[in-house]
């Protein structure tokens, strides 16, 4: 755990450092961009006196016909450069994001330091404890999950619960769900092809009944002791 800890650390510095080099490079490049919008408009603004000189001077047209084309390349330059400073406030708006990104990938890699401390701080029973709590929790969830197939799979065979597990492999999103993770005797496995009726964790009570008494268990975790009933429902086992 202290080098799980070690390597988020690591990883999250890399990033901090990654971020702000980028949004400094775009800070300069947006600053630059800002400069020739300026110059921008102080070209159009002599572009648009150009011919109120040429009025008041026609003596000087030729040398005014030359500024002018001068000045139209220099506009070209201007808002090529005008499309870049486009470019780099979108790369800004982009930086935004990755602050926000940041910040909340800095929250979680605190919230997971935490709660790695507070495991290690943790003896071993009180982390057998917690496993087991957490194993629990999964079993009951993957029997509401059966119970649902179950039901769904009734609701089109005539009201009339499956027969085996098997049957309901189009109602269930994955074999896996068959195996309590505390069953250290079997393996899951995550194509149907690959499951051994035999590996199943649980035991189907209830096979070609019906949801006449709604209490009447359906399944049931011989590790946990979790009862799933006909209804849908779980009754967990403290």
């Amino acid at each position: 755990m202290k080098i799980l800890v070690g390597s988020l650390l690591v990883l999250s510095l890399a990033l901090n450092i990654f971020l702000i080099n980028r949004l400094s490079k775009q800070g300069k490049e947006l600053t630059a961009a800002q400069a020739s919008a300026s110059e921008i408009d102080e070209v159009r603004r002599q572009n648009q006196e150009l011919p109120v000189n040429q009025t008041s001077a026609p003596d000087s047209a030729g040398a005014s016909a030359l500024e002018l084309a001068r000045l139209r390349n220099e506009v070209g330059r201007l808002r090529t450069q005008a499309g870049e400073a486009a470019r780099l406030r979108a790369q800004a708006a982009e930086g935004a994001q990755l602050r926000a990104w940041l910040a909340t990938a800095t929250q979680n890699l605190a919230r997971a330091e935490s709660e790695l401390l507070t495991a290690l701080k943790l003896s071993p029973s009180d982390l057998q404890r917690e496993k087991d709590e957490a194993q629990s929790v999964r079993c009951v969830n993957n029997l509401k999950q059966i119970g649902l197939a179950a039901r769904i799979w009734l609701n089109d065979n005539n009201d009339v619960f499956p027969p085996n597990f098997i049957s309901m492999s189009n109602e269930l999103a994955t074999p896996k769900i068959l195996h309590c993770p505390a069953d250290a005797a079997s393996i899951p496995v995550a194509e149907w092809s690959q499951l051994n009726p035999a590996e199943i964790s649980y035991r189907f009570l209830n096979p070609n009944g019906n949801e006449t008494d709604p209490s009447k268990p359906l399944t049931v975790c011989p590790i946990h002791g979790h009862l799933g009933l006909s209804d849908g429902s779980v009754q967990r086992k403290q």
